[in-house]
C-alpha cells in the first residue's frame, strides 16, 4: 500500500530550500557565520581587542575616540577625535567600518554591543 501525503514538500525540495537559505545566510555580511568578535560596552573607556580606538557608553550613547590613522569610518567620514553615536534599542545597529570589517553597534535588552564582521570582497563579483 502506498500512502501519499499532500501539503508537505518532498525531501529533495526541503533540502534544496534549506541549502538555498544557508547560501543566502552565509553571503550576508551580518550573519553569525561572518561574525569574528562580540563585545559588550561599559561606561569606562576601553580598548577592544583587534579594534582601534577607545570605546564606551554613557546613557545609551556610544563614544568612540579615534585618530585618523585608526581608519574607522562612520557614514562615509573618517573618525578623528570623539564620535558620539546613538543606537536605538532593538533597531538595526549603527555601522562603523574598519578596513575590510564591519563594526555594528547595537542596543539589545538594555546592553550596548559591538559586533565585528568580516565584509565580503565585493570586487570579486564586479
Amino acid at each position: 500500500m502506498t500512502v501519499t501525503v499532500t501539503g508537505y514538500p518532498s525531501a529533495d525540495t526541503t533540502w534544496t530550500q534549506w541549502h538555498d537559505r544557508c547560501a543566502v545566510w552565509l553571503s550576508d555580511p551580518h550573519s553569525a557565520g561572518h561574525r569574528i568578535a562580540h563585545h559588550v560596552l561599559g561606561d569606562a573607556p576601553e580598548r577592544l581587542p583587534d579594534i582601534p580606538g577607545t570605546w564606551w557608553v554613557v546613557g545609551g550613547r556610544v563614544f568612540i575616540a579615534a585618530k585618523p590613522g585608526d581608519r574607522l569610518d562612520h557614514a562615509g567620514e573618517r573618525i578623528a577625535g570623539i564620535e558620539i553615536l546613538d543606537p536605538i534599542e532593538d533597531a538595526p545597529g549603527v555601522i562603523v567600518r574598519h578596513d575590510d570589517r564591519i563594526i555594528e553597534i547595537a542596543r539589545r535588552d538594555g546592553r550596548t554591543t559591538v559586533q565585528v564582521y568580516t565584509a565580503p570582497d565585493l570586487r570579486a563579483s564586479a
